[in-house]
This record gives structure tokens, sequence and C-alpha cells, in this order.
């Protein structure tokens, strides 16, 4: 969930400079849920993944 809302607040302040007031922002952490990680991490690779930020961008109605 850290990773996550860093990850927020670096774009919130590229946002910011942008002048761009017209987004929001939903974030989700599943590290600390076992079960929901997609990878073991028993390997370089899978602790990578495990670690990754997903940015979905929605465009509004």
């Amino acid at each position: 969930m850290a990773r996550a809302n860093d990850v927020m607040g670096i774009m919130e302040k590229a946002l910011a400079k942008a002048n761009r007031t017209d987004v929001k922002f939903e974030v989700h952490g599943f590290g600390e849920d076992i079960n929901l990680a997609p990878f073991d991490n028993k390997f370089p690779e899978e602790r990578f993944y495990n670690r990754t930020v997903i940015i979905d961008i929605i465009p509004a109605k």
C-alpha cells in the first residue's frame, strides 16, 4: 500500500504542475495479503512482479 501511495503522490505532484485538477485516484494495495499476490517470492523475478504498481487510466464519461 505504501508503494502505491508513493506513486500516487508523485503523479499528483506532476499533475499539479500541469494545472490538472480533474484527475481522481483510487489506490489499492494487495501486497499484505499473500493470497492475492500473483507470484511466490522465491525468485527475484517473482518479487519484481509482486512489487509492480499498475496504473489504469479510465476516461471520464
